[in-house]
């Protein structure tokens, strides 16, 4: 591969650039892939049979009034209901304009309007009586208002968006202070137009922080010119194969320009860090780089693509989507890397030097790391740490929330939020209860299912929405359609079974349904599932290093135990701060494990290409800890500086990813400089 690569290395640029400009213009018009539903659906479950009410379709609109309501004010609010019920785009509508209550719960219930708009006192009677029959679409202190809408279940992206916009817009009126919505569409939509926009901006500031940080390092503006180049490049290649293949991209996908940026800056800090004179030709001394450096990191690449290759083991397209294309990704992020360096060897632009502060601060610190090896304090209180990590790992929750892919500093989060401190929250759920008599007390049931912190909108044998009796439930079945705040699979599992021990009894059976239901378990499943993962791109990356090494178990160890510590530690830190498993960030653990155990790769492929040219175990390992050391030294502090800007994106994930791999890869750089060497005197001989 290497003749390959130095003889047709002009040519190979020149058709990537190709491959480049085709791409960019391709993803101009690419389709983001965000669908919750087609997520649960593609998990073996469907969310939308047999339901009154379609909770995946159902938008929330919410009105801040500066004062608290009026007649006045009441009549302006009618007219808004009115406009978006003749939408053609909404199947219904519902808010205090059509809002009913029970007043008999036998067997013919009956339904009276809960508010009168005819004039001014039955108006403000109607409100009087909310301290004893509360609604669900006015706050106690009257100055918010909830619509609940229904979409058409036909509606394309562009008409789902058309609809956003008219009810983000609505009907100003003198009262109104301020308008929210929320609700899967217009959660979609938002992550849609924002991921295209944070892809864009995280990767030009990446760019621009790193080109800054390479100019110190190797005052060699032609080859950090490359080196950009080739990362550019490579994330435009790789978002533009996930187009080709399917047709858009997926919202995790997001973070893959971070990993693109990690792998290619680090394929190049190590190929160009203390480079020499050229004293032979140009391709006798590409091919002694890449049989001293280059084979490193093609097993460090294919490492990394194994531990992303392990979410094709998932059950989720999204998932297998993202790592398919980010291993494919990696994989061609190597590839070009290695042309860019024979290119900037051909040039004579490959030498590169760190100004002289920064050398010195590398040299400072590469000393302080071959003392701290001898020190056993520090290997105590290292011992220490790890325990904690441990316990902290082992004690550390799965909890999933609706809003985990959101920060809390987006506006996206404050709309949502909104709603869950007015109005008991969006999270659908439905509470079924089957009984063969059909001897159902529904009044004490609702006021069980309300006392957990549920909101019940409607049930199956009693629409509170409409004047007629409605049902489409068998007899012997109950649907309670409800709402709940987003506190979390935890915290909705307790009030979940608080309902069934106090509503279930010898003719009663419970069970629970709705999209908010069917996520929380999904995502616990899946998040467990990703771990297996995780387990599995271990396993299989140890094994490598096993064969490789004719069949040393020693190498075994030395490659996956300083690897796994820093991602134990790093879950001992978070869980001070109160840090959840959960679906937006347990894939994370697996990308880190690829990415920092390349480290380890370089410094023991150092170590043994030192003791094949006769060198000593001593003389091997400093070597590895001054040269190879140093390389790595640089590249985590530009893994930490690629992934500055992450930490301020609205994603949750994107974020949490760059917090974790920064931290993490901060810790490997100790247990790699540290213990590695401390591992291979004690096992190897």
């Amino acid at each position: 591969m290497f003749n390959f690569i130095w003889r047709f290395k002009n040519h190979i640029f020149v058709l990537v650039l190709f491959l480049f400009v085709f791409f960019l213009f391709q993803l101009k018009n690419t389709q983001v892939f965000f669908d919750s539903e087609r997520i649960l659906n593609e998990f073996g479950i469907e969310v939308n049979d047999n339901k009154f009410i379609d909770d995946n379709n159902l938008i929330f609109l919410g009105i801040e009034l500066n004062k608290e309501i009026d007649f006045y004010t009441a009549q302006k609010f009618i007219q808004l209901h009115d406009s978006i019920k003749k939408s053609d785009y909404v199947s219904r509508v519902f808010s205090i304009r059509n809002d009913r209550m029970l007043i008999n719960g036998g067997i013919l219930p009956l339904l009276k309007k809960r508010f009168s708009f005819k004039n001014e006192k039955d108006f403000n009677t109607s409100l009087n009586s909310l301290s004893s029959e509360k609604s669900n679409f006015i706050s106690l202190d009257r100055k918010h208002l909830f619509i609940l809408i229904e979409a058409k279940k036909s509606l394309n992206k562009s008409e789902q968006a058309d609809l956003v916009k008219i009810l983000q817009k609505g009907i100003l009126f003198d009262a109104q202070k301020k308008t929210y919505v929320a609700g899967r569409i217009p959660s979609e939509l938002y992550f849609e137009h924002k991921v295209v926009f944070e892809f864009i901006l995280m990767t030009i500031l990446s760019a621009i922080l790193c080109f800054v940080f390479l100019i110190c390092l190797t005052k060699n503006i032609k080859l950090v010119a490359l080196t950009i180049t080739s990362v550019i490049v490579s994330i435009v290649v790789t978002l533009g194969i996930s187009d080709l293949l399917f047709g858009g991209i997926e919202l995790v996908m997001i973070i893959t320009p971070a990993i693109i940026f990690i792998v290619a800056i680090s394929d190049l800090m190590h190929l160009t860090n203390n480079q020499a004179k050229i004293d032979s030709d140009k391709k006798t001394y590409f091919f002694n780089r890449m049989n001293k450096i280059g084979k490193a990191i093609i097993l460090t690449s294919i490492t990394t693509a194994i531990s992303f290759l392990t979410f094709l083991f998932n059950d989720i397209e999204p998932i297998i989507r993202f790592g398919l294309i980010t291993s494919i990704g990696v994989l061609f992020t190597m590839f070009f890397a290695l042309v860019i360096y024979a290119i900037a060897i051909d040039k004579s632009y490959h030498k590169a030097n760190s100004i002289v502060q920064l050398s010195i601060l590398f040299k400072n610190t590469i000393n302080f790391f071959l003392h701290a090896q001898k020190n056993r304090n520090l290997t105590f209180f290292t011992f220490l740490i790890i325990v904690f990590g441990v316990y902290a790992t082992y004690n550390t929750k799965i909890n999933n929330f609706l809003t985990d892919e959101i920060n809390k500093s987006s506006d996206f989060y404050i709309q949502t939020n909104y709603f869950d401190e007015n109005f008991g929250g969006i999270k659908p759920l439905n509470i079924i209860v089957e009984n063969e008599k059909s001897d159902f007390n529904i009044p004490e049931y609702k006021k069980i299912i309300e006392k957990s912190g549920f909101v019940v909108d409607a049930n199956s044998k009693e629409n509170s929405f409409q004047n007629n009796i409605f049902s489409n439930e068998k007899e012997e079945k109950l649907v309670f359609y409800c709402r709940t705040k987003d506190e979390g699979s935890v915290v909705t599992s307790k009030k979940l079974t608080a309902v069934n021990s106090q509503i279930n009894d010898n003719n009663n059976i419970i069970s629970f349904g709705g999209a908010g239901y069917l996520f929380d378990n999904v995502s616990y499943d899946l998040t467990k599932n990703l771990f297996v993962g995780l387990l599995f791109a271990i396993i299989s990356i140890g094994l490598i290093f096993f064969f490789l090494n004719n069949y040393s178990i020693p190498y075994f160890i030395i490659a996956i135990i300083p690897n796994i510590i820093p991602i134990v530690v790093c879950l001992g830190i978070l869980f001070c701060f109160d840090f959840y498993f959960s679906l937006s960030n347990a894939f994370i653990f697996t990308i880190v494990f690829g990415l920092i155990i390349d480290d380890s790769i370089h410094l023991i492929s150092a170590y043994t290409n030192s003791i094949k040219k006769g060198n000593s175990k001593e003389i091997a390992l400093k070597a590895i800890v001054t040269q190879t050391g140093s390389a790595i030294l640089k590249t985590t502090l530009l893994i930490i500086l690629c992934l500055t800007p992450l930490l301020f994106s609205e994603f949750k994930s994107v974020s949490q990813l760059a917090e974790i791999t920064m931290l993490s890869a901060s810790i490997a750089l100790f247990f790699d400089l540290i213990f590695i060497p401390k591992l291979i005197r004690s096992l190897i001989r």
